[in-house]
């Protein structure tokens, strides 16, 4: 009887397959595919080693891809080498000796505070959808929560007594607690009471016809806004404003362990940029108001 032979394009299946069962997200299921098929199709398993992988690496850079694209499909890969090896279709651990490229600092983008005040005049309090794209800008601003958690917000999430919102299933599948300052508990209540009953549907966010809101609905919501408020120097988006919440948090006083808690990120490090980015406002704060360089004034 004839053994079959197993391809890299079967592990790949495997790999894609275990990655469904194991609970990754459809967008990072396309992700991998999107990344990987290219190497797939283009190497045999016979043929994999470190050189066939640097040899890859280097016709994504002759192709002109930016480091950070290359970085995603070296991840991807990485990834993947290491289910071959956990598997046991390779005798080493290819992964750990692929090398990324060093990618720049980049800080990401935050409003300002008159970008701010811009974006909250834009929105007419004096109507119902105006009142409601108000209330979903400060809660963002005042909690950090991201976009999907905000559309996916039912009424019993929100505990009045504690001023606090539940997140439910945030990112990978975590529960957490958040808290709201007076205003916005003051202002989420004013929603709420406006917003109506509809018995069918309790999420807190919803279009007039009583239906919840999706994505797309809420960056239309902001690109309106933007374009109406005038910001042009940043895009404006619900994750521009949890990108400002993390910031503004380090700047007032906020300790990275608490802000961790807070976004619902798993890995302290990914906090870590909003340290920086405090730690610039300080450095450009002393550049202005140095004690020694304002006495050579006088």
């Amino acid at each position: 009887m004839k053994k079959e032979v197993i391809t890299l394009k079967d592990l790949f299946d495997n790999f894609i397959f275990l990655s469904q069962v194991n609970g990754k997200k459809p967008k990072t299921i396309t992700w991998y595919k999107e990344i990987l098929t290219p190497f797939v199709n283009s190497t045999s398993l016979e043929e994999l080693n470190i050189l066939t992988i640097r040899k890859y690496i280097a016709t994504l850079k002759k192709r002109g891809l930016k480091e950070a694209t290359i970085h995603c499909h070296i991840r991807a890969l990485r990834t993947f080498l290491k289910f071959l090896y956990e598997e046991g279709y390779l005798e080493e651990n290819l992964s750990q000796k692929i090398k990324s490229p060093k990618l720049p600092k980049q800080y990401p983008y935050v409003l300002s505070d008159e970008d701010i005040h811009k974006l909250i005049k834009a929105c007419n309090k004096n109507l119902w959808e105006g009142f409601r794209n108000y209330v979903i800008i400060i809660l963002i601003l005042d909690t950090g929560i991201r976009l999907s958690e905000l559309i996916n917000l039912t009424l019993q999430d929100i505990n009045w007594a504690k001023k606090s919102i539940f997140i439910r299933n945030g990112k990978g599948g975590k529960d957490r607690e958040v808290y709201m300052g007076r205003t916005l508990a003051r202002e989420l209540n004013k929603w709420i009471k406006m917003r109506g009953f509809f018995p069918y549907e309790e999420r807190v966010f919803i279009t007039r016809q009583g239906y919840p809101l999706n994505k797309r609905m809420v960056d239309k919501i902001f690109q309106r806004l933007s374009e109406k408020a005038g910001i042009k120097n940043v895009r404006c988006s619900p994750h521009t404003l949890r990108h400002t919440f993390a910031t503004n948090f380090i700047r007032n006083g906020g300790d990275v362990f608490s802000l961790q808690k807070i976004l619902g990120h798993s890995d302290i490090s990914t906090c870590m940029i909003y340290v920086h980015m405090g730690g610039k406002q300080i450095q450009e704060a002393m550049l202005k108001f140095s004690p020694v360089d304002r006495l050579e004034r006088y």
